[in-house]
């Protein structure tokens, strides 16, 4: 009886570095694929968080909106069918009356701030609350008379009370989760 040397043969190492490549490939590619998964899943909260904070901006600020208010020549709240300037209570710059004017320029939706009082220093701020908006409208619910029943109105001008909603619609047209939402807000100052 002979006894075979204690090792592997050649076929079996070959064999075994072989399926250990396998099982490499195998956790590259999985490892790769979760990493991808992470990405969108990243990207995706990203996108839900700043329609959350553009959401909450804009929702205060409708929320605080002054009645009833004219500054400087300029009626306290004038809506039109894509664009809004009003005066609110809602800033985070400090105590006093500001005014904010929301509409689509060439940057996106943008939100221009500045004091409301004319005689304040013009200190104005500017963001872009939203790029490559492809649409951006906006609706006012309510009855310009008293007599009148509520309706929603594509305009909000001349009228010295605020309307009961406004109904803000955004449309970045990626077709994604981002910022395709309408935005109904109450104004709790209206009438």
């Amino acid at each position: 009886m002979t006894r075979r040397p204690a090792g592997f043969t050649l076929i079996e190492v070959v064999v075994a570095l072989a399926l250990a490549g396998l099982v490499t490939v195998i956790l590259v590619a999985g490892l790769r694929l979760t990493a991808g998964g992470v990405a969108r899943l990243t990207e995706r909260a990203d996108r839900l968080d700043a329609r959350y904070s553009v959401e909450t901006l804009l929702r205060r600020a409708l929320e605080a909106a002054v009645p009833g208010v004219s500054i400087g020549g300029k009626p306290g709240f004038a809506g039109a069918p894509a664009s809004l300037d009003f005066v609110t209570l809602a800033e985070t710059g400090g105590p006093g009356l500001y005014r904010f004017e929301l509409a689509l320029d060439g940057a996106g939706l943008v939100l221009t701030r500045r004091l409301a009082v004319p005689f304040a220093e013009p200190e104005l701020r500017r963001s872009v609350l939203a790029p490559h908006v492809r649409r951006f409208a906006v609706a006012y619910f309510g009855a310009p008379l008293p007599s009148d029943p509520p309706s929603w109105r594509d305009r909000w001008e001349g009228i010295s009370f605020l309307p009961r909603l406004v109904r803000l619609t955004i449309d970045t047209g990626d077709g994604g989760t981002d910022l395709r939402f309408p935005i109904t807000v109450r104004l709790w100052n209206a009438g």
